[in-house]
């Protein structure tokens, strides 16, 4: 499957020139750069890398100052690579989500499209004018890839690529076996917008079935945390007993490991495929 493009800024638009040559080359710039396609964020990879090293820096720094403590550094450090990629997690499964909730409005479109005439091409362009983002600019993005002189096949193959989602996979599959081939398009793209709808309430179905055991598995995570800090504030001659002793930061250590499977072990648990 050819690897999908991306657009990138002239030198001088270039938002952080030096250490973006610098981080341009490595491998995690690759794996941002993609990223940033599946979030649908106009960063570059090593963009994104450059802003993760101004927040763990700024935030170790703050945290170090604010509470003057060798591991301030490392709590802050830590919370700066991590936020920035969990912000970044959570945009990717939103903007997923939203495509795969919008592709059989799109379907049905396109297929409503061939019905009465229309190329499969038309079709796209007629559901990226009527549906909103994000589907519409990935269907515009098929449409001005295949009037650039791309074919079809590959402009779709690169947006499932891009979006990497079960549902796109299978009707790109489905897509590019009808165009080669020959048939009713039209009814397969019916067939797959139905199957793809029964699934979305079956999902919210099993999602609200499972929304108590979630919740209660997040408030088991965060009552310990939340303690710790109401300790600190409260006694934090207490919480030095666990951070100055040898046994005490073994102690945290486990505490961490074990709420750390706990809550792997609840989503294992709570995790349908469908």
């Amino acid at each position: 499957m050819t690897a999908p493009t991306q657009v990138t800024l002239p030198e001088e638009q270039e938002r952080f020139p030096l250490l973006t040559r610098l981080f341009s080359q490595t491998r995690w710039a690759r794996l941002y750069s993609r990223k940033m396609m599946e979030a649908g964020l106009p960063l570059r990879g090593e963009e994104f890398l450059v802003l993760l090293l101004f927040t763990t820096v700024g935030l170790a720094a703050v945290v170090t100052i604010l509470s003057r403590q060798w591991w301030g550094f490392l709590v802050g450090g830590l919370l700066g690579f991590y936020l920035p990629n969990l912000a970044l997690n959570w945009q990717i499964a939103r903007r997923k989500t939203l495509l795969e909730n919008q592709l059989a409005d799109a379907l049905t479109i396109i297929a409503a499209g061939l019905s009465a005439g229309y190329s499969f091409l038309q079709g796209a362009k007629l559901a990226a004018d009527q549906l909103p983002p994000p589907i519409s600019e990935e269907l515009e993005r098929v449409v001005r890839l295949s009037s650039l002189g791309m074919p079809v096949e590959q402009a779709l193959q690169i947006m499932a690529e891009r979006i990497r989602s079960y549902d796109y996979d299978i009707t790109v599959s489905a897509i590019l076996v009808q165009l080669r081939r020959g048939g009713n398009l039209s009814r397969i793209l019916s067939t797959i917008a139905e199957t793809i709808r029964q699934r979305i309430e079956l999902r919210g179905e099993i999602a609200a079935s499972t929304a108590q055991a979630r919740f209660s598995g997040w408030i088991l995570m965060a009552l310990p945390f939340a303690v710790a800090c109401m300790v600190f504030v409260l006694n934090p001659q207490w919480m030095r007993l666990l951070l100055d002793t040898e046994l005490g930061r073994k102690m945290i250590g486990m505490g961490i490991v074990m709420q750390t499977l706990g809550m792997l072990w609840i989503r294992k648990l709570l995790q349908v495929e469908l």
